[in-house]
């Protein structure tokens, strides 16, 4: 009588790392593919293709070691690679992705379930977190241009990621499945290396290289008014504007504090009403010290002046606003080698110039791009030698 799978490789165990978004999880999937091999010396293998764990290993943005196939229930994936195994090593599956589609899980019986031995891996965020950081992903990859109370409006206040989250545990508890919950708002400084404890290998941990490292950072206020200013002017002519800026930000400075985005009072009572039975369900499977703030626990934001606070953000705008001057003109100027700019964007560049935040350095470069495609403008003749004058006078 042929063995079982079951039989052949002795309940082998599934960590599924699945998120959700916005939860630090390209830096925990860069910390995986860094510990690969100290991970095998816990009996956990993290299968990923060597070109995906060579750009994890580097900080780049990863989709993990995991892929939807429609064709396949992630049931029968997971008894598919069971059945491959040779060893009795632990399977690592790392993927945002398996947040959504998480539901073909449950297509099995629950003996099957209860054979894979599975631990399921979620991260949770606080809502105005959420969406705030959700929002500002829109604007660096999707030439959003809408304010956020806008955005927030158009989804009906709804946090998607909170609705599927308590659907997603809901279901986790129904089949008894094991499961780790962790509250990625209170432990984004760790979170990391408690996701190690909890797959028991904290001594692969990579703590030297993930010391500091911050991955596809979230933007400052100011940074993100001057983007969806850059999109309403831009993204149409030039889509892949928002990105290469928003990049260039994250790589060439990291540091730079990000900031949630602001909510008037009315809206985020909202929020919180709108969201309150999802926030509850999860707060039920959360330590209560962990638990996200609902509509009981929201409180008024109260404005305090921190002096020290404020310079320091005045100086972090100016680096951002010159990186992104530097980084859009420099970006301009190469695709112009490649067409001419039409009378259109050339207009925009102009608008963009005069704009009440723009650096006069920046205002110089960009009236001279648009005037090496328009010499014989008058109005920008006389634009261009104002700002000549006015950075000549300092």
């Amino acid at each position: 009588m042929p063995q079982s799978w079951k039989d052949t490789l002795q309940n082998p165990r599934f960590f599924l790392h699945i998120g959700h978004g916005k939860t630090g999880t390209s830096a925990i999937q860069s910390a995986f593919a860094l510990a690969k091999e100290d991970l095998l010396n816990h009996n956990i293998e993290y299968p990923i293709e060597q070109s995906e764990q060579d750009k994890a290993a580097q900080f780049g943005i990863t989709s993990g070691n995991w892929q939807h196939n429609p064709g396949e229930s992630l049931a029968d994936e997971l008894k598919r690679l069971a059945r491959a195994r040779t060893n009795n090593h632990s399977i690592l599956l790392s993927s945002e992705s398996l947040f959504w589609h998480l539901e073909t899980l449950f297509n099995a019986e629950i003996e099957t379930l209860n054979e894979l031995n599975l631990h399921v891996i979620l991260a949770v965020r606080e809502v105005e977190e959420m969406l705030s950081s959700e929002y500002q992903q829109r604007v660096k990859r999707h030439g959003e241009k809408r304010p956020f109370e806008q955005f927030l409006k158009s989804r009906h206040f709804i946090s998607s990621h909170h609705k599927k989250a308590a659907e997603v545990i809901m279901l986790l508890n129904k089949n008894q499945i094991k499961t780790t919950i962790i509250n990625y708002s209170k432990h984004k400084n760790n979170i990391t290396e408690l996701i190690f404890n909890t797959l028991s290998a904290t001594s692969a941990y990579p703590r030297d290289s993930m010391q500091g490292v911050v991955v596809n950072r979230s933007l400052s206020q100011k940074e993100l008014t001057i983007l969806t200013i850059i999109n309403s002017l831009f993204y149409t002519k030039f889509p892949w504007i928002s990105a290469r800026l928003s990049d260039a930000l994250a790589k060439k400075l990291p540091s730079i504090e990000s900031q949630q985005c602001r909510l008037s009072e009315s809206s985020k009572q909202k929020l919180y009403e709108v969201n309150n039975d999802f926030i509850k369900a999860i707060n039920h499977s959360l330590p209560k010290d962990d638990h996200l703030v609902g509509l009981s626990t929201m409180t008024k934001e109260k404005s305090l002046i921190n002096r020290d606070l404020i310079q320091k953000i005045r100086r972090e705008e100016q680096l951002s606003i010159d990186m992104i001057g530097t980084t859009l003109l420099t970006s301009i100027q190469n695709d112009c080698l490649q067409k001419r700019l039409s009378n259109k964007t050339i207009d925009q560049l102009i608008k963009l110039s005069q704009a009440s935040d723009t650096d006069p350095e920046i205002r110089l470069e960009l009236l001279e791009l648009a005037s090496s495609y328009r010499p014989q403008g008058k109005k920008l003749i006389k634009l261009l030698a104002e700002a000549r004058k006015q950075i000549s006078s300092h």
